[in-house]
């Protein structure tokens, strides 16, 4: 069965695959709240309330203890949103392929595969769009357990609105 903490990891990837700002019409720098809401957990062999439980336990994780509070720099071309894939396959592991990576500097649409990492074949797909005060995504998860070959599923939406300036 797959183990929590994979879902914590894949949620802190979430708030990699962020965007950054600009003239361009993405967020201009400053300091934003997000929000995550599990749109799907689906594990083999998940009871009711345990599924519950994660859902709440995850989305509270997702806001890092700073209540969903963090800082975006602007102006980098949409470079956050173009690295996602890179970010995704160094927290993953194993050999990740972008099989599709239809963005733009305010726009995210990518699919990838990983493959041969500790918790199985994982395939994902973000899609998303920004604008100038904030962002709007989804993301899903179809993990494979290399020891059953049974799909666990999630998937979640995250946003962000800028509440205001970056301190300090």
């Amino acid at each position: 069965m797959l183990k929590f903490p994979l879902v914590l990891t894949l949620c802190a990837v979430s708030l990699l695959a962020g965007c950054s700002g600009g003239s361009d019409g993405s967020p201009v720098e400053g300091q934003y709240q997000q929000t995550v809401k599990i749109t799907e957990l689906d594990f083999p062999g998940i009871t009711g309330d345990a599924k519950a439980e994660t859902i709440t336990q995850m989305e509270q994780a997702a806001g890092g203890g700073t209540g969903g509070l963090f800082c975006m720099k602007g102006n980098d071309g949409g470079e956050q949103w173009k690295q996602a894939s890179s970010q995704m396959a160094q927290v993953l592991g194993g050999q990740c392929e972008t099989l599709k990576d239809e963005g733009s500097t305010t726009s995210i649409n990518l699919e990838m595969k990983c493959s041969g990492t500790a918790k199985g074949d994982i395939a994902i797909s973000m899609t998303g769009q920004a604008h100038a005060q904030g962002y709007d995504s989804s993301m899903a998860f179809d993990i494979v357990d290399p020891n059953s070959d049974e799909t666990a599923k999630l998937a979640m939406d995250i946003g962000a609105k800028r509440v205001g300036d970056c301190p300090g």
